[in-house]
C-alpha cells in the first residue's frame, strides 16, 4: 500500500475514460449519427395494449423483479412506436440505437440532407447531431490475442482472497462470504469498454457470464476490442482463485456490454449507455456497474466542449436521466465518481450526477500519509486525492460513498495495481450484489439506503467522500431489522 502515491505519480490519471490507440488507415469518409426526440408513442389505445402486454419486450425474470419490488410497468417501458421508425427508414437512413425510456432513436448516415425530411415529420420532437466518424470502427478491434497470456500463472499469496484481500476487508464484506452470500442467483451487469482476453481468464469462471453485447461495434466480440478497462473492472467482482484474486462477487452471473468507444469521446456514447441499461432491464439483470463517465465532448474542431456544471444535476443529460430511472425500474446502479478530484469547482461526470446511483469515490491506505488522524477513516484509509469531489448542481452529495479498488486481472492474465474510481465501484457492485441475495425481499431504494447507512460518515457526510466507507455486516443487520 506504501507504493500507492508513487505509482500514481508515475502512471498519471488514465484509468478512467481512457482512449484507445487506433490502428490502421482510415479512408476519411465521414458519417453521421443524429438522436432524433419523438414527442410521443402512438395513440392511447396503441400504449394501452402495450401496457396490458409487458411480456413482449420484458423477459420473466424482468417482471418478475418489478413485481417482487412493486414497481409498475409504465409507459417508459414501451417500446418505441415501430410505425415511427418505419417512417424514418423510409427516407433512407439506419435506425442503429432505440431508447424505449427517453423515446430516442439514433440513426447512421452519410448524407445529411436525409434529415430534413425527419424533421418535418409530425413525431419528431427534435434533431441532433451526436457523432461523426472516418470510417473503419473495426480499428479498434484485436482479434486472435492468445499470444499475450503468459505460460505461468502468478505466484500464490497466503491471504484467500489474494490481491483483493484489502479491497474487501475496508468494506468489511468478508462476514457476507462466509455466510453462504457470494452471489448466487444475482445478474449483474457490466457496462464499459472493452473486456480484451476476459473469455481467456483462468482466475474466471467463464460458465458465469451468461451473455454479451456490443454497442460500439455490433456483431465484433466484446472480448476482441484492443480496450481492456471493461475486463479490469469485471475482474474486481467475477475473479475466484484462491490465493490469487478472489473478486467481490465470483458466483453472480454476469452480461458484459461495450457502449465505450475509446477512439473518441462524443455525445452517441450517451445512446449507446442508455441502449445498454435498458436491454439489461429487459434481461432481467439486479445489479449494474458502470466505471464510464463524461466531463465534455470532442467539439468539430480539436478542442473538447465541456459540460458546464449546471448540466450536472442528474437531468440535463440523456445518460443521467436513464441512470435515474435505474431504481425505479429495479435495478442497483453503481457508478464511479470520475478522476478530476484536483479540479477546483465540482468535477462529478455524467451520469455520476444521477439521482438514486451509488456513486463511488476511492480511498487507500497511504504510507507516509502526512494527513492528521482526524482526517482519516478509522481503518486508515483517506480520500484519493484524484476521486472527484461533488457534489451535484442542484446540491445533492456525491459521491454517495466511498471504498478502496486497487488490484486487477490485466490483459495478460497477470493480477496487477491500478487505480481510479473505476476500480472502486466494481469492488462495491459485486458486495451490493452479495447483500441484495441475503436480503431479496428489500426493493432497489432500500438496498441503497442501508448501504448509506451503513456507512462510517453517515451521520456527517460531505461533498468529498459522501456517507463515507460503508460496512457490509452491518448493512446487512440494518436490512434485518427492515423485514
Amino acid at each position: 500500500m506504501q507504493r500507492v502515491v508513487a505509482l500514481l505519480m508515475v502512471f498519471g490519471l488514465t484509468i478512467l475514460y481512457g482512449h484507445v490507440e487506433a490502428k490502421g488507415n482510415d479512408d476519411f469518409t465521414p458519417y453521421y449519427k443524429y438522436r432524433i426526440w419523438l414527442k410521443d408513442k402512438g395513440s392511447d389505445a396503441h400504449i394501452e395494449h402495450q401496457l396490458k402486454h409487458p411480456e413482449r419486450y420484458l423477459s420473466e425474470r424482468a417482471l418478475e423483479r418489478r413485481e417482487r419490488q412493486g414497481f409498475e410497468i409504465d409507459i417508459t417501458d414501451v417500446p418505441v412506436n415501430p410505425k415511427y421508425i418505419k417512417r424514418i427508414e423510409s427516407v433512407g437512413l439506419d435506425v442503429i440505437l432505440r431508447s424505449k425510456w427517453n423515446n430516442t432513436v439514433v440513426v447512421q448516415c452519410e448524407d445529411t440532407t436525409l434529415l430534413q425530411q425527419v424533421e418535418s415529420m409530425p413525431f419528431v420532437k427534435k434533431v441532433e447531431r451526436v457523432a461523426r466518424y472516418n470510417k473503419p470502427v473495426e480499428r479498434y478491434v484485436q482479434r486472435n490475442s492468445s499470444n499475450e497470456l503468459p505460460e505461468k500463472e502468478n505466484d500464490k499469496s497466503d491471504a484467500f482472497y489474494g490481491v483483493a484481500k484489502d479491497q474487501i476487508n475496508t468494506i468489511n464484506g468478508v462476514p457476507l462470504h462466509e455466510a453462504g452470500y457470494r452471489g448466487e442467483g444475482m445478474m449483474i451487469a457490466v457496462i464499459d469498454g472493452g473486456f480484451h482476453n476476459l473469455d481467456r481468464m483462468k482466475a474466471i469462471n467463464q460458465k458465469n457470464i451468461i451473455g454479451t453485447k456490443n454497442f460500439v461495434v455490433p456483431g465484433v466480440s466484446v472480448f476482441d476490442m484492443i480496450d481492456e478497462h471493461g475486463l479490469q473492472v469485471s475482474s474486481c467482482m467475477m475473479a475466484n482463485k484462491e490465493g490469487i484474486m478472489v473478486g467481490t462477487a465470483p458466483n453472480a452471473s454476469y452480461w458484459l456490454f461495450v457502449s465505450e468507444d475509446g477512439g473518441s469521446e462524443q455525445m452517441i456514447e450517451e445512446d449507446n449507455w442508455a441502449a445498454a441499461i435498458e436491454f439489461a432491464d429487459s434481461v432481467g439483470v439486479d445489479v449494474v456497474n458502470t466505471s464510464l463517465g463524461y466531463g465534455g465532448y470532442d467539439g468539430d474542431g480539436k478542442t473538447r466542449v465541456k459540460i458546464p456544471a449546471w448540466e450536472r444535476n442528474g437531468r440535463d443529460h440523456l445518460i443521467s436521466r436513464s441512470a435515474s430511472m435505474a431504481a425505479g425500474k429495479g435495478m442497483v446502479l453503481c457508478h464511479a465518481a470520475g478522476n478530476g478530484g484536483e479540479e477546483i469547482l465540482s468535477t462529478i461526470s455524467v451520469p455520476a450526477d444521477a439521482e438514486n446511483v451509488l456513486t463511488v469515490g476511492s480511498v487507500a491506505l497511504i504510507g507516509n500519509s502526512t494527513l492528521p488522524p482526524e482526517q482519516k477513516f478509522a481503518n486508515g484509509r483517506e480520500l484519493l486525492f484524484f476521486s472527484s469531489r461533488g457534489g451535484t448542481y442542484d446540491g445533492r452529495f456525491k459521491p454517495d460513498v466511498v471504498c478502496e479498488g486497487l488490484n486487477v486481472i490485466k490483459k495478460n492474465g497477470k493480477t496487477g495495481f491500478s487505480f481510479g474510481t473505476s476500480i472502486s465501484s466494481p469492488v462495491l457492485c459485486g458486495m451490493v450484489a452479495c447483500l441484495w441475495q441475503a436480503l431479496p425481499e428489500l426493493n432497489a431504494f432500500e438496498i441503497m439506503d442501508i448501504i448509506k447507512r451503513s456507512s462510517s460518515h453517515y451521520s456527517t457526510p460531505n461533498m468529498d467522500y459522501g456517507y463515507g466507507i460503508p460496512d457490509f455486516e452491518k448493512a446487512l443487520q440494518l436490512g434485518k431489522e427492515l423485514k
